[in-house]
């Protein structure tokens, strides 16, 4: 029986960072993200392929571990003779700090880009202090 490209790459094993090592990630993927911090917000932005909104799932655990998992959507067509992109579920994990307010984090999932906005919490945002003259 032949094994397709989407069975060879579920067969990879994944790399895991250290917080990815709390949580099981088999048969998955780590999506590329870009991290930005605006001083208010830490954005994250994360490369999700295939994917629809409805198989997003967002977690934060007690110990301010981030999840993300998603489930790709995309079926490899019959005959295909070349593949240059990876096909399978998604799964990344960040360590937060508690300088983040996990109560206020959401996330938009448009044209394939998952964007999480994880905002700081007010008492650790840098303020401006007023001088008086």
């Amino acid at each position: 029986m032949a094994t397709t490209e989407l069975e060879k790459r579920e067969q990879k094993e994944v790399v895991n960072t250290s917080a990815e090592l709390l949580i099981e990630a088999s048969n998955s993927f780590t999506p590329d993200t870009d991290i930005i911090d605006t001083g208010d917000n830490l954005i994250l932005m994360m490369d999700l392929p295939g994917v629809k909104k409805g198989n997003v799932d967002i977690r934060i655990d007690n110990n301010n571990t981030l999840v993300v998992r998603a489930k790709n959507n995309v079926n490899e067509p019959e005959n295909q003779k070349s593949t240059e992109f990876c096909l399978g579920n998604y799964y990344r994990s960040f360590m937060l700090s508690d300088e983040f307010d996990k109560e206020k984090v959401h996330g938009v999932l448009e044209n394939g880009c998952l964007e999480i906005t994880i905002p700081r919490r007010e008492e650790v945002k840098p303020r401006q202090i007023k001088i008086n003259i």
